[in-house]
């Protein structure tokens, strides 16, 4: 090996520690895996939502279409539906939290929801100034929300 070289001599392995035990990840090149219980949290995270969506959405929908209550009132109507859904769900099946009976990780949560109604019901707003139908723009929102929750429920709610 010359003797002004970048990079520290690998230790040699026998011909069977080879064979039998495939390299790191990081020897590979690649990131190592995530430690078990985060794998499939996008998934579940999926899962959840799907079903947590098609019912707060069912609702808003019906709102948005009754023409009964402001944009705010139905989006906040649907979002108390969500937050309700959302805690439970999410902090149990998919992030798999520890103590979601204590006041932090719920008060985030509530504020995280908050946040989640307010830019729900200000891009409705905006859709319908735009000339978007209403029901076409919370629509339009939906995968917006939902990567800006997932980020938020994963980093600061439920870590």
């Amino acid at each position: 090996m010359p003797v002004n070289s970048q990079r520290p001599p690998q230790p040699r392995r026998s011909r069977a520690s080879v064979d039998s035990q495939p390299p790191p990840a990081a020897e590979l090149g690649g990131a190592p895996a995530p430690p078990p219980q985060h794998r499939g949290q996008k998934r579940r995270f999926g899962a959840a939502g799907i079903v947590n969506v098609l019912l707060t959405n069912l609702v808003l929908q019906g709102l948005l279409a009754s023409n009964v209550v402001t944009v705010a009132a139905a989006t906040l109507i649907s979002q108390a539906i969500n937050t309700c859904l959302g805690y439970a769900i999410y902090g149990k099946m998919v992030f798999r939290a520890q103590g979601l009976r204590h006041h932090r990780p719920l008060l985030r949560y509530l504020l995280l929801m908050t946040a989640m109604w307010l830019l729900n019901a200000a891009g409705i707003e905006a859709g319908e100034a735009l000339g978007v139908n209403r029901n076409l723009a919370a629509a339009a929102l939906i995968p917006c929300l939902a990567v800006v929750s997932f980020g938020a429920q994963k980093y600061w709610v439920f870590r």
